[in-house]
């Protein structure tokens, strides 16, 4: 809608999990680099954390991204609130089984055969669970342990990413032998102020801004956004949205810290 007045190829503050707009702090390249090590050298059990909006499950599509398909085979599961029976039966969808079993005791030895199979044709599985902080159910953390469990002498034969808010710290704690298996514990922060500069303007020129102007928002703006959002990269992109779609409203050439301002308070309905 406003691509064209900004010059834009396309929106470049959608909140959808689409790696080429992850912006790389140096914290979020930190936490990718620790996924791939644990992934690709195949220590098990990886977790990373971080509050809402962080960008955990863009960096998940950014792993997938980098993950060679010939080698891995992914099942990602971003609605963690299952029974163990029906995590085994996602699973084991996800990596190719029509109609898998609906007995638990079938479903893990359909699963170990799998990936037993998968091992003898040089192909390793990855499974990637998002928000498992939702995850109710002692017992369905105690059968991702027991995923782990599928190895060899000397190689596990599955990967295991949880992905989750700081709670799951907290859940994991609870089964002491899970918590043992994480090789890999990371934790994502929220951007700091130059951080949310360089994360506005690599979106805009992901969406083909030239920047020849100078840039649309103003030094001013970007230390509004910062304030307002704490460097939460998803409410950076929810009104660094809303003040495009109202600077071209108004007419306007840049996106000031005035016009940022009056676009939060309308965004929160308050002065704040």
């Amino acid at each position: 809608m406003y691509e064209q007045y900004w010059g834009l190829g396309e929106q470049p503050f959608s909140c959808t999990p689409d790696p080429r707009f992850l912006y790389m702090s140096r914290k979020h390249q930190d936490v990718l680099t620790m996924l791939l090590f644990s992934v690709t050298r195949n220590k098990g059990a990886v977790m990373v954390t971080g509050d809402v909006g962080l960008g955990k499950t863009t960096l998940s599509r950014k792993l997938l991204q980098e993950l060679d398909e010939n080698s891995f085979r992914v099942a990602m599961i971003v609605n963690p609130v299952l029974t163990p029976v029906q995590l085994y039966r996602e699973v084991l969808e996800q990596l190719g089984v029509d109609d898998p079993p609906k007995n638990r005791q079938e479903c893990v030895k359909g699963l170990n055969n799998l990936l037993l199979d998968l091992y003898q044709q040089g192909c390793r599985a990855v499974l990637i669970i998002d928000e498992a902080h939702l995850i109710r159910d002692r017992q369905t953390y105690e059968e991702l342990r027991l995923l782990l469990n599928f190895q060899l002498n000397d190689q596990f034969l599955l990967s295991l990413v949880l992905i989750g808010q700081p709670e799951l710290h907290a859940k994991i704690a609870r089964v002491e032998a899970l918590k043992q298996r994480l090789s890999v514990r990371a934790h994502l922060p929220a951007l700091d102020l130059a951080e949310t500069s360089e994360m506005i303007k690599f979106r805009l020129r992901t969406a083909w801004y030239t920047e020849s102007n100078g840039g649309i928002f103003t030094p001013d703006a970007i230390q509004e956004i910062y304030k307002y959002t704490g460097g939460a990269p998803r409410v950076i992109c929810q009104v660094a949205d809303n003040a495009l779609l109202a600077g071209m409203a108004q007419k306007a050439k840049k996106i000031d810290g005035f016009l940022m301002h009056s676009v939060i308070m309308d965004f929160e309905g308050k002065e704040w």
